[in-house]
């Protein structure tokens, strides 16, 4: 999947990630995900880091955009 299909995917509540991304398992790894407003719109996107209270806003760099090994966590 494309950076267009990824971030669609994550305005529709889903969690995206990069295949190549560090990934300990379904619990444990590093993923974007939708963050809703008071009117429960997703407002914008934030990057997790299982395993630590850190989250910042999510960027993505050339080859994150480039990139079509998008996919999508499965709950």
């Amino acid at each position: 999947m494309n950076i267009i299909e990824a971030v669609k995917a994550a305005y529709e509540g889903k969690r995206i990630r990069r295949k190549d991304w560090f990934f300990i398992d379904k619990e444990a790894c590093v993923y974007i995900y939708g963050h809703r407003g008071f009117n429960g719109e997703i407002v914008n996107l934030i990057q997790h880091i299982e395993g630590s209270k850190e989250e910042k806003f999510a960027a993505f760099m050339d080859e994150d955009i480039l990139a079509d090994d998008w996919e999508v966590l499965e709950d």
